[in-house]
């Protein structure tokens, strides 16, 4: 389940244009009930890249993109991605209500400011009509995500079981079994 996962925010990640660095998923697992992580994809992100409203909706599709491989080929996800603070959900909630309402690049002009947890908590007890935009937001970057994965449908499951046997994968594996060209990617980044 979490080589799937991972391989899910890698192959959306790496269709996206995005730069992967690695996936990787831990082996083993502590029995002790605190949040732990259990897998990551690295992506590096060039600190002058332009952060336009695009950039933002192709983090969010991302970030969710473990949920959608998971509900795509598991047939629903669990709380691990979708669970509290620093889950894949709770991150693209935060950044789409940094988009609507930090940035200015959603229905409203008006900043709210930095979007932090605490923040982020208050504005979805006050502004209904956010978070309805928001959840908007995260559902057509959902459905964005499960679109580029069904594309992807075999790569992803044999991805998925190399992952699983050997704990980690380069970048460059994900591109070479994605057999990545331009035109590819640059169709699925215009699906905002």
């Amino acid at each position: 389940m979490n080589a799937i996962h991972e391989i899910g925010h890698s192959v959306a990640g790496a269709v996206l244009g995005m730069k992967l660095e690695s996936v990787s998923i831990s082996k083993t697992l502590r029995l002790a009930p605190q949040h732990q992580a259990v897998g990551k994809a690295v992506f590096k992100r060039d600190p002058w890249d332009r952060k336009t409203k695009e950039y933002y909706l192709e983090i969010i599709a991302m970030t969710v993109s473990g949920m959608a491989a998971e509900q795509l080929f598991l047939g629903c996800w669990d709380d691990g991605g979708a669970g509290g603070a620093g889950s894949d959900l709770h991150e693209a909630t935060k950044t789409a209500i940094a988009l609507e309402r930090s940035f200015g690049m959603g229905h409203q002009l008006a900043s709210y400011g930095p979007i932090d947890g605490k923040i982020a908590s208050e504005i979805k007890l006050l502004d209904a009509a956010l978070m309805a935009q928001v959840d908007t937001i995260l559902r057509k970057q959902l459905e964005r995500a499960m679109v580029i994965l069904e594309r992807h449908r075999d790569v992803c499951f044999s991805l998925a079981d190399e992952l699983a046997e050997r704990g980690e994968l380069s970048g460059r594996a994900v591109l070479e079994a994605l057999d990545m060209n331009s035109d590819e990617s640059v169709a699925a980044r215009g699906y905002g």
